[in-house]
Order: structure tokens, then sequence, then C-alpha cells
């Protein structure tokens, strides 16, 4: 499980660099003066900003939510594991 977390951390930087790909693509530099260009380049642009945000967003969260998880699962494993042995012990009797 911590490998997942970790993926999804790098999964969500991969998608940050596709979406900077994304933005960056849209834009020509020669076609900077021409104000009729201006809005698609922009329009393009932010779309690639956004889809590079969402998942930086997305990968964290998840890596956040996944450690949680793991930490929870860890403490009632614990926990379990004591129960069990504890019974165990009270049933041998002395």
């Amino acid at each position: 499980m911590r490998q997942i977390s970790s993926t999804l951390v790098i999964l969500g930087l991969i998608g940050t660099v596709i979406g900077f790909i994304m933005a960056l693509s849209g834009v020509d530099p020669q076609k900077a003066g021409d104000v009729a260009a201006i809005g698609p380049m922009v329009s393009k642009l932010i779309e690639g900003m956004a889809v590079a945000l969402y998942t930086t967003l997305v990968g964290g969260v998840l890596n956040i939510w996944l450690n949680i998880n793991i930490g929870l699962l860890s403490g009632a494993t614990v926990n379990l594991i004591t129960e069990i042995v504890a019974v165990g012990e009270r049933h041998a009797g002395p």
C-alpha cells in the first residue's frame, strides 16, 4: 500500500507535466500579435493548466488519504493481534 501511495504522487506529477505540455502546445509565438488568435491560445493554456492542477491535487489528496488508511490499518492490526493473544492466554489458563 505504501508503494501505491508513492505511485499516486508520481502519477500526479506526470499529469502535471502532461498538463503543462497541453497548455504550451496551444501557444504560437508567431501569432501572439494577432488579436483573433489570442483567445484560442489563452483557452488552450487554461485547459492545460487545469489538467496540471487537477492531477496534482488528485495525486496529493489520494496519497494523504491512503497514508491515513495505512496508519489506521496498522493500528487496528496491532490491536487485533494483541486481543487474539490475550484471548488465547485466557483460554490456555495457568
